[in-house]
């Protein structure tokens, strides 16, 4: 596709700021914007881009969530149903996994008549739950008008866990709930499983190509060493690879940066190593912010899908 001049995008994005209607008014139209913003990104300058962006007031997260659009499959799989207008719907589909854009197709997901993103977030949530020992968690918040002595507290706990029975429920006591129980903890393995399957998927054939030296330098002969190895040994071998061209890590391997990096984080126990985690993810979209077109999307991606 040519790419547009800012005045011929500027044109396309009619509609004003905050508008329903500001990428489009079907899903083909958001499609559509999001591919002239995707050849604009791929011809422009940075400076030119940011003065875009700052005149017609789209956000740089916004800008990099329409050229994931134009980038993915995942909608091509979806064309015979009826897809909102909405850029943060389409997003939140781009997001998906192959596996669970064929679940939502088999569970008549676009059958909903107010397909919306919050929609899409919760379905998307649930189905990666499932297996883990957690089908839906609500949290709630019970307010006592007085102080209850032990007996009667106990026995209203016990009433609550009757209903919760019913509904085949459980019902944890303390802050969080699920979050302090050993189910989060399982949930995190069984994503970092998945995270290893696409690790190794993405990276068998490079490694395999990868010259000796520098393998043997970092001691990587296949995927599971680069997934249980450090950061550092990781971040070095797709650096030297590729003879430290810049930026060019971060184009080629930043998806796999953070997922090898939300790997860490759901093989962790510790609170404060999952936080620093997450902090160098966020770190890395300042760095790359200006350089890289869409790092910041796929970050938002990682973080949202893997690391909450």
């Amino acid at each position: 596709m040519r790419a547009p001049s800012p005045s011929e995008l500027a044109e396309h994005l009619k509609a004003p700021p905050g508008s329903k209607e500001r990428f489009g008014a079907s899903a083909e139209a958001v499609q559509d914007t999001a591919r002239l913003v995707a050849a604009a990104a791929a011809a422009w300058d940075k400076e030119t881009i940011a003065a875009f962006q700052d005149q017609e007031k789209v956000h740089a997260k916004v800008w990099g969530k329409l050229i994931a659009i134009a980038s993915s499959t995942n909608l091509d799989s979806l064309k015979e149903f009826v897809l909102p207008a909405s850029y943060t719907a389409l997003y939140a589909l781009v997001v998906m996994k192959p596996q669970e854009l064929e679940a939502a197709i088999a569970e008549d997901l676009f059958n909903v008549q107010l397909l919306s993103s919050r929609v899409i977030l919760d379905w998307t949530k649930a189905y990666r739950m499932r297996g883990t020992g957690i089908e839906q968690e609500i949290p709630l918040t019970l307010v006592l008008m007085d102080d209850l002595p032990e007996g009667r507290y106990q026995a209203l706990l016990e009433q609550l866990r009757g209903v919760a029975d019913d509904f085949h429920a459980e019902l944890l006591e303390g802050k969080g709930g699920v979050r302090q129980s050993g189910l989060k903890a399982d949930q995190r393995r069984e994503v970092a499983k998945q995270i290893e399957d696409e690790i190794s998927f993405a990276t068998s054939e490079v490694i395999l190509d990868a010259p000796e030296e520098l393998r043997v330098r970092f001691a990587i002969h296949s995927p599971e060493d680069l997934i249980l190895g450090t950061l550092a040994q990781f971040t070095g071998f797709f650096q030297l690879l590729e003879d430290k061209t810049p930026w060019m890590f971060w184009r080629k391997y930043g998806r796999l940066y953070c997922l090898k990096i939300a790997h860490d984080f759901n093989v962790s126990d510790s609170r404060a190593e999952r936080y620093q985690l997450k902090k160098r993810i966020r770190s890395a979209k300042e760095k790359c912010a200006d350089e890289v077109d869409g790092f910041d999307a796929i970050a938002d991606e990682i973080l949202q899908t893997y690391m909450k």
